[in-house]
């Protein structure tokens, strides 16, 4: 047996241990909070509130043309609709969890539903062109996003559907917000 040496065993030493909380325990303490303040059960009611908007059959009053609704645009209408929720959640909740919390509310209902549009929306790519437009970031998000779902709807650089799919996205941002602000969530 060959004699090895320890000159790269490494010795705990606790004089040398961060001050960093431990993530886990820093998760497992955030979450008592917002469960204890009102905030889990806000985020799963606003989840639910949203996932049934979603399927309003009446989406025209968020809309400046009916064309919006036709059976080929729809699904791409649902598919940013989704992905401005989601993302009003992350930007606009108090805490990751809580969006987390809000996000699974929004899908958990939707996928109960067992309506084919949320198959055909989560089979999809559109969420992917979404998040480069917000990984890009810049000053033009909205317009990013419309440019998208222009490009979705199969009408690439039509000003019509760029526009409406920036305002679209900008709605969704501004009334999600606001609902959030309603529910008095707590820091």
């Amino acid at each position: 047996m060959a004699n090895l040496e320890d000159n790269d065993v490494k010795i705990f030493d606790p004089s040398k241990k961060t001050e960093q909380p431990d993530d886990a325990i820093a998760f497992v303490e955030g979450m008592s909070h917002h469960r204890l303040n009102g905030n889990v059960d806000k985020a799963k009611e606003l989840g639910v509130e949203l996932a049934l908007s979603i399927y309003d059959e009446d989406q025209s009053a968020k809309l400046s043309d009916e064309v919006f609704l036709s059976s080929e645009i729809f699904p791409q209408l649902c598919s940013l609709i989704l992905f401005s929720t989601e993302a009003a959640f992350n930007y606009y909740l108090p805490s990751p969890q809580l969006s987390a919390i809000a996000i699974n509310s929004l899908h958990e209902v939707m996928s109960r539903s067992n309506l084919p549009i949320y198959d055909e929306i989560m089979a999809n790519q559109s969420f992917s062109f979404y998040f480069l437009s917000v990984r890009r970031g810049g000053e033009n998000i909205a317009h990013d996003i419309g440019k998208a779902f222009a490009m979705l709807c199969n009408h690439k650089d039509d000003e019509k559907f760029v526009a409406e799919g920036e305002r679209l996205y900008n709605y969704i941002l501004n009334d999600v917000q606001q609902k959030i602000t309603d529910m008095q969530f707590q820091n």
